[in-house]
């Protein structure tokens, strides 16, 4: 499933399941991937979202006061969190990479307008799509290059 997809990419989903199990949730939300994203110092989101004074914590925090989401058939992730593996793809192609790297993983997922990471980001009060601006600048790309998903 994850064959096109960074090292770095692979390891965040990796913490999003851990935080998942942690929390005893029945599938990895995309509440659980934005707090996996942004654990990791080196990737950009870690530092975008630390300027924005939100720690990873915070993200584990909230998700776990949020609503459980209901367990899925075939594998642990939710139906918002499969939509942001897809974008995920689509972004690094029209993006010019071959490979999904965090940062694409993070512009699909603040694409997603329903989920926990979703009502995560409006009880801090975070713009997703300053956010993706902010995560396009980083890498060197102008904010309108945000692709289209709609």
């Amino acid at each position: 499933m994850f064959e096109d997809f960074a090292e770095k990419t692979v390891l965040a989903i990796k913490k999003a399941e851990e935080l998942a199990q942690q929390l005893k949730d029945e599938s990895v939300a995309t509440g659980h991937i934005i707090y996996g994203l942004c654990v990791d110092r080196s990737v950009c989101l870690h530092h975008i979202f630390q300027d924005l004074n939100v720690d990873p914590d915070m993200f584990s925090g909230y998700v776990n006061s949020l609503p459980r989401e209901p367990g899925v058939p075939n594998g642990p992730f939710n139906r918002h969190v499969k939509t942001v593996f897809e974008r995920a793809k689509d972004a690094a192609q029209q993006l010019g990479t071959k490979r999904v790297e965090p940062e694409h993983l993070a512009l699909a997922l603040l694409s997603v307008k329903a989920g926990s990471c979703y009502e995560t980001l409006k009880e801090f009060s975070i713009d997703p799509e300053y956010v993706q601006a902010l995560i396009l600048q980083a890498m060197g790309l102008d904010p309108e290059m945000i692709p289209d998903w709609f």
